[in-house]
C-alpha cells in the first residue's frame, strides 16, 4: 500500500470511481468542502466504505462547535478531521484531529508553525506542507514519533512525490496529480510512512 491519501476534490461520481479504483493501493482518502457542499455527509459515508477518510474542513471555531462537527463526521465514518492550528491553545485535545501548523501557500502560519508544533501533543498529528520538505523534517524532529504527520502540496503545488515522506511525513496528501492519472500512485512504490502505518 502506498503512503498516499488521495484528495477527492472532484464531483461525487468521479470521487467514488477514483476511490473504488485505488481502494487497495492507497492509505486513504481526503474529503473536503467540494464534496461536502455537493452532497453533505453522504460522500464521507460512501468513501469510508472504501478506505479511511480524513475530512478536511479546516475547522476554525470555538471548541464546542469543533467537537460537535468532529462527532458528526466521525459518526458518518471518518477517522479524523483537520482543524486550524491558530485555535491553539483553546482547541480541545482530540485524537481525531490533525492540527494544521503550516499552509502549502504563504500565510500567517509562516511565523507561527514552530510554536504550534509544541502544542500538538494529544492530537492525532500535524499537517505540514509537502511542498516544503524542510518544514516536514523540522516537524518530525520536534514531534518524534509521538504524532502523525500528513503532508499536502504534492504535484500541482510543487511538492515532488516522496519528498515529504523522505523528510519524515507518514503520508502525502495528493489531489490533482493523482486524479488526472491514478496510475501515478506507483511513484510512491517502496516508500513507507516515517512512524505510523495508518492515517
Amino acid at each position: 500500500m502506498y503512503p498516499v491519501v488521495v484528495a477527492l476534490d472532484v464531483d461525487l461520481r468521479k470521487a467514488l470511481a477514483v476511490a473504488e479504483s485505488l481502494r487497495d493501493e492507497v492509505a486513504g482518502f481526503k474529503v473536503g468542502w467540494d464534496l461536502v457542499l455537493e452532497a453533505g455527509l453522504d460522500p464521507i459515508k460512501a468513501v469510508s466504505r472504501l478506505g479511511p477518510v480524513v475530512v478536511d474542513l479546516k475547522l476554525a471555531d470555538i471548541p464546542y462547535i469543533v467537537r460537535r462537527v468532529v462527532d458528526k463526521i466521525a459518526a458518518a465514518g471518518a477517522c479524523c478531521a483537520i482543524a486550524h492550528g491558530f485555535l491553539l491553545p483553546s482547541l480541545e485535545k482530540d485524537e481525531r484531529l490533525y492540527v494544521l501548523v503550516k499552509m502549502t501557500t504563504g500565510s500567517r502560519y509562516d511565523g507561527l508553525w514552530r510554536e504550534l508544533l509544541g502544542q500538538v501533543a494529544g492530537f492525532r498529528g500535524a499537517v505540514a506542507p509537502g511542498n516544503e520538505p524542510q518544514v516536514v523534517s523540522a516537524a518530525r524532529r520536534a514531534l518524534g514519533c509521538s504524532a502523525r504527520i500528513i503532508s499536502p502540496g504534492i504535484g500541482a503545488q510543487g511538492g515532488r512525490p516522496g519528498d515529504a515522506i523522505r523528510a519524515g511525513a507518514d503520508f502525502e496528501i495528493v489531489g490533482r496529480y493523482v486524479l488526472e492519472d491514478p496510475s501515478r500512485v506507483s511513484e510512491w512504490r517502496g516508500l513507507k510512512p516515517a512512524c505510523n502505518d495508518s492515517i
